[in-house]
């Protein structure tokens, strides 16, 4: 196997290059693979960094095909690979796919996101009958994009997506810095670490971001959201951050330092998973969704910021609402939770209201209703990054309401 190309010998040890599955992977897609390399790609969706590797890829090829304007054959072929690897014939070698592993769910999730994507699939479920093919008027209103702003210990503001890649600036032993992917990274230079001194990462209406912090999570975070942490972990018995707004944490283990999140009226613990965290001021619920892992789940005193009785522990695809006093744990849509990570609304049983605080946090926009608007619940999926014209159009095609755009405020009228 050593002498194989992407792999290397160290000592008694065999080690892949990162870069091999993807090579695999290319091959597949031009589909010049042959029935070893075929199995060599199912053995390694079984190996965690070489899955890593490939999930790095998919996120490099979502920020592609959302910001470019793909001709529809690129993504039907692009969705013909993603079918071939999941096909039966796949599944039927001799070293399957593990329909349990990660890897496999991700591969799932970017089939079933670029059927999307090739179909430009948007439908709603409602009682009326009531149909409109009234097109909307607007001004031009772009989707949200990849910035944030840091805020340093020392008060000193950098918005990201105006500085260039590279080191950003050093604080309390830490280097923190710019990717090329965009993606904010802290790496521990030194022992001089003042585990007081605290960074903020905050985006705007219209602004996506993602970090990797000290300890080596990563949180992605949606529009109009904020994190505040340690510059350094280090010498503290937790790693404890606050969020305002909406996230997506993957957190390295470390079971002698529990992970906390504080947000909106909670706190949860965990010591390494995956997780999405709700809580947007003008939402009603605060959701907590888990992916993979275990999370505990606690209510917070609003006041006191001290913990009350009612907690959870969450198992994998279930969520807690937490509502006032109201504390609750139900199954979650998980595809529906995370849809905004990867690029998409996904609507389930939303009412206008609900839908278009999502729109005005991306596209940045104010709305403004005139008139009683329907409650009727919707369901859909649809591109974050598409015009919201065609947005706009598809909400209005159900007939329950009617779009007009002045400047950058939407009216919303029956």
């Amino acid at each position: 196997m050593f002498n194989t190309p992407g792999y290397r010998r160290y000592g008694v040890f065999v080690i892949m290059e990162p870069n091999r599955i993807i090579l695999l992977y290319d091959k597949i897609k031009r589909k010049t693979a042959s029935e070893d390399e075929q199995q060599e790609f199912d053995q390694l969706l079984q190996d965690e960094d070489a899955e890593q590797a490939l999930k790095m890829h998919w996120d490099q090829q979502w920020i592609e095909v959302l910001a470019e304007d793909k001709s529809a054959l690129q993504i039907r072929n692009e969705q013909e690979i993603l079918r071939d690897i999941l096909s039966h014939e796949v599944a039927a070698r001799s070293i399957p796919l593990n329909k349990k592993s990660p890897g496999y769910k991700y591969l799932v999730a970017a089939a079933c996101v670029l059927i999307v994507l090739a179909s430009g699939l948007f439908f709603f479920n409602h009682k009326s009958s009531v149909s409109s093919n009234q097109r909307t008027v607007v001004h031009a209103i772009v989707p949200g994009k990849n910035s944030a702003t840091l805020t340093l210990a020392n008060g000193k503001k950098i918005v990201l997506s105006s500085v260039a890649n590279g080191e950003l600036a050093k604080e309390a032993g830490v280097k923190i810095s710019k990717s090329a992917d965009g993606q904010i990274i802290y790496e521990i230079i030194g022992t001089d670490n003042n585990s007081n001194q605290l960074n903020t990462l905050s985006t705007s209406n219209g602004e996506t971001y993602r970090i990797r912090l000290p300890d080596q999570s990563e949180v992605w975070l949606n529009a109009a959201s904020t994190i505040k942490y340690p510059v350094s972990f280090a010498n503290h018995a937790t790693r404890k951050i606050e969020l305002i707004g909406e996230a997506y944490f993957e957190i390295a283990r470390d079971k002698k330092h529990p992970f906390i999140v504080e947000s909106k009226e909670q706190r949860i613990e965990v010591l390494g998973t995956h997780f999405n965290v709700n809580a947007y001021a003008n939402e009603n619920n605060v959701k907590t969704t888990l992916i993979e892992g275990s999370v505990k789940v606690q209510k917070l005193n609003s006041n006191a910021k001290t913990l009350e009785g009612e907690q959870a522990i969450l198992k994998p695809g279930e969520q807690s609402l937490l509502s006032g006093d109201e504390f609750n744990v139900k199954q979650a849509d998980v595809e529906e939770a995370i849809a905004w990570k990867i690029g998409f609304f996904k609507f389930k049983d939303e009412n206008i209201q609900s839908i278009m605080r999502k729109v005005s946090r991306w596209y940045d926009v104010e709305v403004i209703y005139k008139g009683e608007i329907p409650q009727s619940g919707l369901e859909g999926t649809v591109s974050r990054y598409q015009d919201i014209t065609q947005l706009l159009d598809m909400l209005q095609s159900t007939g329950l309401v009617k779009f007009s755009i002045i400047k950058n405020k939407i009216i919303v009228s029956k």
